[in-house]
């Protein structure tokens, strides 16, 4: 019986020995957790924000589409409640449409004809105000 207690024991040094050698993970040997970086998107055109943030305006199937992204390129919610634009055609008279909330964009209800090549003038509305809260100037695509 005695034998059995020291082998049992010695055992039980060995394993006490064993684990006091290994280090404690610390908490610097973490891998940190990595933020996600957002992108803007690849398609369409990419405009800064007076206030920070951006826009993504583009044409999809016959429908003018704008996307709101914040400082660090998350999409969001757009802050204005409606838009307004005209598509200034070379050789063709001037088409406009109003652009009014679809889910996280505003969308033109009206159709952009093709070609899709045009001087654009947009302007955001943030209430019922006459006076637009933002406007772009810029030549799609």
């Amino acid at each position: 019986m005695k034998t059995l207690l020291k082998v049992l024991l010695a055992v039980l040094i060995a394993t006490a020995a064993m684990s006091a050698e290994k280090p404690a993970p610390s908490s610097s040997a973490q891998t940190p957790v990595k933020k996600k970086v957002f992108e803007l998107p690849k398609t369409g055109l990419n405009l800064a924000r007076p206030n920070g943030g951006w826009i993504n305006a583009e044409i999809v199937g016959i429908r003018l589409v704008i996307k709101f992204f914040d400082k660090e390129k998350k999409p969001v919610a757009p802050d204005v409640e409606r838009g307004f634009a005209r598509f200034n055609y070379a050789a063709k008279n001037d088409k406009r449409a109003v652009l009014d909330r679809e889910g996280n964009t505003l969308v033109t209800p009206a159709t952009v004809r093709p070609p899709h090549n045009f001087l654009v003038i947009l302007s955001l509305f943030a209430g019922e105000g006459a006076e637009p809260t933002e406007s772009y100037t810029f030549k799609y695509p």
